[in-house]
C-alpha cells in the first residue's frame, strides 16, 4: 500500500516535528552516529510526512531520527515519502517505529496505549504491531508499573521479568535499592523474585520502621541463589555462573584436566 505514495524532496525548513512522537527520548551519542552514517553513506530510508497541510507544512510520520540527523548536517532538501493530510499517522507511525525505530519497552507500551485508547481490538492490534497477543497484554501493562520501575526499564534496561517481581515491593526506599542493585549486578528475574518473598516476608517490620531498610539490605545476601562451580566447587551467586554443555567426550577431558589440577 505505501508504494502508492510517491518519493519527493522536500524542504527541510517545511518539515514539523510529529504531534506524538513515539520515542520518549532520543541518545544524543545514537543520533550523533545516524548523522555520521548519513554524511558517509547518504540516507538508505526516507523520512515520512503526511500533507500538506494549511500552512504548508509536513508533519513526520516516521523518521524523526533521520529528520534530526539532516537537519544537524544542514540538509536544505530531503527524500520523503508523502501521505495524504487527512492519513491516519498512527497506523503508519505504529508499524514504523516498532519494526525499524527499536522502541524501548516502556514506549513500545505507549503506542499500544494509543491503539487501545481508540477502542482497537487487542487482536487487531497484535495484528497491527506484528506481535502476539500476548505482548500486546504484557505491554498494556507495563504502564500500571511504578514510575521508578518504568525509569529502570527505560533508562538502564531492566528486563521486563525482573521488573515485574520488584514491582510488588510497595515500599519506595526499599524498592529504589533493589532496582539499583538489579540494574548494577544484573539480576536475574529468579533473584528477584526471592528479594520480592525476603520483602514480603518482612513486610509489615519495614512498613512500620520496626527494622532498618540497611539492615534488610544487610540481609538479603541470605536470599541469594548460590550455585557450586563445576570446577572449584565453590558457592558462586547465580548471576555469576553461566551454563556450558560439552559433549561426552570434552566432558571427559574436562573432567580429566580437573583432576589433574587438584591432584
Amino acid at each position: 500500500m505505501q508504494s502508492a505514495f510517491p518519493f519527493v524532496e522536500v524542504e527541510l525548513g517545511k518539515l514539523r516535528p510529529p504531534t506524538d512522537q513515539h520515542r520518549e527520548s532520543i541518545n544524543p551519542e545514537r543520533l550523533g552516529a545516524l548523522a555520521d552514517s548519513i554524511a558517509a553513506e547518504g540516507l538508505h530510508q526516507p523520512i515520512g510526512v503526511r500533507g500538506p497541510l494549511e500552512d504548508g507544512t509536513y508533519e513526520i510520520v516516521w523518521g524523526h531520527r533521520r529528520y534530526l540527523a539532516v537537519r544537524s548536517l544542514r540538509w536544505l532538501n530531503v527524500p520523503c515519502r508523502i501521505f495524504p493530510a487527512d492519513y491516519d499517522p498512527l497506523l503508519a507511525r505504529g508499524s514504523e517505529n516498532l519494526q525499524r525505530e527499536q522502541l524501548n519497552p516502556v514506549e513500545e507500551a505507549h503506542v499500544v496505549q494509543l491503539y487501545l485508547a481508540r477502542g482497537i481490538a487487542r487482536t487487531e492490534v497484535a495484528r497491527l504491531c506484528r506481535r502476539s497477543t500476548s505482548w500486546v497484554d504484557q505491554r498494556a501493562q507495563l504502564l500500571k508499573l511504578p514510575p521508578d520501575v518504568l525509569d529502570a526499564i527505560r533508562e538502564h534496561g531492566l528486563p521486563l521479568a525482573v521488573a515485574e517481581q520488584l514491582a510488588d515491593v510497595d515500599h519506595e526506599p526499599y524498592r529504589r535499592s533493589l532496582l539499583y542493585d538489579a540494574v548494577q549486578h544484573g539480576a536475574t528475574a529468579s533473584v528477584a523474585a526471592l528479594w520480592r518473598q525476603h520483602y514480603l516476608a518482612d513486610r509489615d517490620r519495614i512498613v512500620t520502621n520496626t527494622i532498618k531498610i540497611e539492615q534488610i539490605i544487610a540481609d538479603r545476601e541470605k536470599y541469594r541463589l548460590m550455585y557450586p562451580c563445576d570446577w572449584c566447587n565453590e558457592a558462586t551467586p547465580y548471576e555469576g555462573t553461566r551454563t556450558v554443555r560439552l559433549c561426552t567426550d570434552c566432558d571427559t577431558q574436562l573432567q580429566a584436566a580437573k583432576t589433574a589440577a587438584t591432584a
